[in-house]
Formats: structure tokens, C-alpha cells, sequence
């Protein structure tokens, strides 16, 4: 004779364990595969997108980095020109030619006496001051001795010279009848003084 199990244990109890015991094991397998994908996806953001991003930031900070030193370049070269106008201007400022002297000059002359020449020179050593010479014309002598006077009077001009007074004519101008006109032609050095 055979033996024979026999399953007392009613089916329908007996297919409930097989399916609990199915779903816990898919599910157990979904949870596994889910929490790996999920650290994939944490490994993916934090530590693979993030050297990308670093990578990314680094290229913006490279590219704005160019473009700060095109731009300190450019300020660069702006406050050389700056340096190099401000050179010339100080060397008309403090030198012996300065605007304070063509401004005496421009309140002291009078309408009728003109300058076609300014030397300026400055003496040899350190006691010596800074002279004047001036070129120009004048429509008499009257007018000259005015402009001389004024010029005399000027504290900034010391010493002022008439060196010579000549009548001499004018090649470019001419009266309505077409004789030349005569004027005075002159020389005065004066020495400079600062005020």
C-alpha cells in the first residue's frame, strides 16, 4: 500500500498563504528595485549633476572672468589716455606759459595793440626768474605806451622792456583806397613773477 498526504488544511486558507506569500515577496522585490532607483536618482543629482553644474558654473565664471579683464583692460587703457592728457595739462598749469598769464595779458592789452608772438623762458639757475618776450603789433605809438603802462603796472610783470619800436607796414592789410596800412611794430621782455 501507498501512502498518501493528505492536506487537512482547508484550499481556500491553503491559496490565501501561497498568494500572501506571493505578494509579499513582489512587493519586497518592487520596494528593492524602487529604493535602488531612488538612490540612483540621489547619486545622479547630488554627486554626477553636480560636478556637471560646478563644471557648468565654472565655464560662466571663466567666460565672465574674460569679460571683467576685457573690461579692466579697457578702463586701463581710458585712465592711461587720462594720465597722459592730465601730464600735458599739468606741464601747461605749472610751467612758465601758464593760462594765468595769457588771462593778465588778455585784461591788460587794448584793442588796438596785438600779439603775434609769447616766449616764455625760465633762467638758468634757481634765483634767476622766468622772463617774457612778446612780439607783436600796435596802430601808434600811443596805443604801445598804454599797453606798456598797463603791463608795467602788473605785479606778475617785473621789469618790462620796450627793446625796440619800429613803423613798419602791414603786407596783408589794406585801407579802402588800397595804400598799405602802417603800424607800430614792437619787442618788450618783462620778467615773471608768480602771485
Amino acid at each position: 500500500m501507498a501512502l498518501r498526504d493528505i492536506n487537512l488544511i482547508p484550499p481556500h486558507i491553503q491559496s490565501r498563504v501561497i498568494l500572501n506569500r506571493h505578494l509579499a515577496f513582489w512587493i519586497g522585490c518592487l520596494t528593492i528595485s524602487l529604493s535602488l532607483i531612488f538612490c540612483f536618482y540621489l547619486y545622479q543629482k547630488h554627486i554626477v549633476l553636480a560636478k556637471k553644474s560646478a563644471f557648468g558654473n565654472l565655464k560662466d565664471t571663466h567666460t565672465n572672468l574674460g569679460l571683467k579683464i576685457k573690461e579692466i583692460k579697457r578702463i586701463q587703457e581710458e585712465v592711461e589716455k587720462l594720465d597722459q592728457q592730465q601730464a600735458v595739462l599739468d606741464t601747461i598749469i605749472t610751467g612758465p606759459l601758464s593760462w594765468r598769464i595769457i588771462q593778465r595779458l588778455s585784461e591788460i592789452i587794448n584793442e588796438y595793440t596785438w600779439l603775434k608772438e609769447l616766449t616764455t623762458g625760465s633762467g638758468d639757475d634757481k634765483d634767476t626768474r622766468a622772463n617774457l618776450k612778446l612780439n607783436g603789433f600796435s596802430s601808434s605809438n600811443e596805443e604801445l605806451g598804454n599797453f606798456l603802462i598797463k603791463l608795467s603796472g602788473d605785479p606778475m610783470f617785473k621789469g618790462v622792456l620796450l627793446k625796440f619800436a619800429r613803423e613798419t607796414d602791414l603786407d596783408r592789410a589794406r585801407k579802402d583806397d588800397g595804400d598799405q596800412i602802417k603800424v607800430i611794430e614792437f619787442e618788450i621782455e618783462c620778467e615773471l613773477h608768480k602771485i
